[in-house]
């Protein structure tokens, strides 16, 4: 193989800001990460809770901070960060409605992180984690949050991220999900 065949084979990766228009594209890359990557890690039950508590939550979209990763145009992977104060809607409702985050004093939060299950462990999901990080940087914010799943919580750590507890996650006495809350500066 000569250098220039090397280069004509390699994947054309992109990151961009996600559109209202890739929601049912993210709806099935969501589902097929939680089946594939989290479900095997969970109860039928912490399941149905994940996927009522996780639903799509096109507040991040408008807000401009959710991005995706695409290979040769098709989304690997998703991610984003948010000012708003919440890290997941345990109503299932979005969280157009949450307060705003002050940059001199919160941390920005990190949602809505999925991988393609064939595109897992390759850096993409990295990658999207980085551009949020970055652009959450460039908004004035020195520190990020997140909610980390039993699949993500080993990935995060090892990514410079501090596990400050172990919560359960739902809402009322469907709090059966677990989750690690997560910090580290930016």
């Amino acid at each position: 193989m000569t250098y220039q065949s090397a280069i004509l084979d390699t994947p054309v990766i992109e990151i961009r800001r996600a559109t209202l228009a890739d929601r049912p594209a993210l709806e099935d890359m969501k589902e097929r990460s939680i089946s594939a990557l989290l479900d095997p890690l969970m109860t039928p039950e912490q399941r149905t809770e994940m996927r009522r508590i996780t639903p799509f939550d096109p507040v991040l979209i408008e807000d401009g901070t959710y991005y995706v990763a695409t290979v040769g145009g098709w989304i690997a992977a998703s991610g984003g960060w948010s000012r708003r104060a919440a890290l997941f809607s345990p109503t299932g409702q979005g969280t157009g409605d949450a307060a705003l985050l002050d940059p001199e004093t919160d941390a920005a939060g990190i949602r809505a992180m999925y991988t393609n299950p064939d595109f897992a462990r390759k850096g993409l999901g990295s990658l999207v984690l980085s551009t949020a990080l970055a652009a959450a940087r460039l908004s004035g914010f020195r520190r990020a949050q997140l909610l980390a799943t039993v699949a993500g919580e080993r990935l995060y750590r090892a990514a410079g991220w501090r596990t400050e507890e172990q919560v359960m996650v739902g809402s009322g006495d469907r709090a059966v999900v677990p989750g690690y809350r997560m910090r580290r500066d930016i």
